[in-house]
């Protein structure tokens, strides 16, 4: 059961009616983090902000993209992350079959080179924190410097995003399969 569930939107001020009009402007509706974050309309501008950018305004592709937040959703077993985002990063071309073993908690297969790079990479991140020398060169190397910034970026929004459902314990809707069980 939710801890926190959204605002009433008739009980909005006007911080919280111009955020939620941003959010389901550019996302649809409101769902997974977003109405835990009107709650905090302080946080929940800048935030959907970034998230925003990070999903609509990126120079990362989509597969990159997709698959560094399914990374980052496994690893944190964030259920709806991985409802919202999974469908996605296969319509955006990773292979089903390397999705369903990420969620698994396997090493995904098959991917492409650059695929495998950004598993490995997210991965590191989010278990150390960091990056090493070799693989911070290897990042740089096929990434470059801006698109380096964007998905270290990607990975701590998607690890605010993550914290925030499993804090709150937002649900994958009614009906749908949920994906991790802890």
């Amino acid at each position: 059961m939710q801890r926190l569930d959204p605002p009433d939107p008739s009980t909005y001020d006007e911080d919280q009616k111009r955020i939620a009009d941003s959010i389901s402007g550019s996302r649809g509706s409101i769902r997974g983090p977003f109405g835990v974050w009107l709650h905090a309309p302080g946080l929940a501008d800048p935030a959907q902000g970034v998230g925003a950018f990070i999903r609509y305004g990126s120079k990362m592709p989509g597969n990159l993209r997709e698959l560094a937040i399914c990374t980052i959703g496994q690893h944190w077993q964030a259920n709806f992350e991985w409802f919202a985002h999974a469908p996605i990063a296969i319509e955006e071309g990773v292979s089903a079959d390397a999705i369903e073993l990420l969620k698994l908690g396997k090493t995904p297969s098959p991917l492409k080179d650059d695929e495998q790079l950004v598993y490995e990479l997210a991965t590191e991140i989010v278990t150390s924190g960091r990056l090493s020398e070799a693989s911070y060169g290897r990042g740089i190397d096929a990434l470059g410097n801006e698109l380096m910034v964007e998905f270290v970026g990607i990975c701590g929004y998607y690890t605010l995003i993550s914290f925030t459902l499993n804090v709150f314990d937002v649900p994958v809707p009614d009906g749908e399969e949920v994906p991790f069980s802890g």
